[in-house]
């Protein structure tokens, strides 16, 4: 499935906390940012995972809310930036951050 047809399809599950649902009362979509492309921007909907993975990523600055781009894949890691930092993670980690891309 191309991410085009995630970003249209997938649901991140967290109405509450949804900003998308909030302002218009229907399901955001939530991609993983793994699935992204490099240049790719958007705010992240949603952490997956469990409560130790979703505290270490809040740790790093990954909060529903944040903004978020995707600089390079490169061995096997993701490197993202946000609020003017650098944070590389592997990809298996980066696969628990939903975002909703930009446009």
């Amino acid at each position: 499935m191309s991410s085009s047809a995630v970003h249209e399809t997938d649901c991140c599950g967290d109405c509450s906390n949804c900003i998308k649902c909030s302002d218009k009362g229907e399901h955001a979509p939530g991609v993983p940012i793994s699935l992204a492309r490099v240049g790719e921007r958007g705010t992240v909907v949603r952490i997956s995972g469990r409560d130790e993975t979703k505290r270490f990523l809040a740790g790093l600055g990954f909060t529903t809310g944040s903004q978020v781009s995707v600089v390079s894949h490169a061995n096997g890691s993701v490197i993202l930036e946000m609020k003017g930092s650098r944070i590389a993670i592997d990809r298996h980690m980066a696969s628990k951050i939903l975002f909703h891309p930009e446009g």
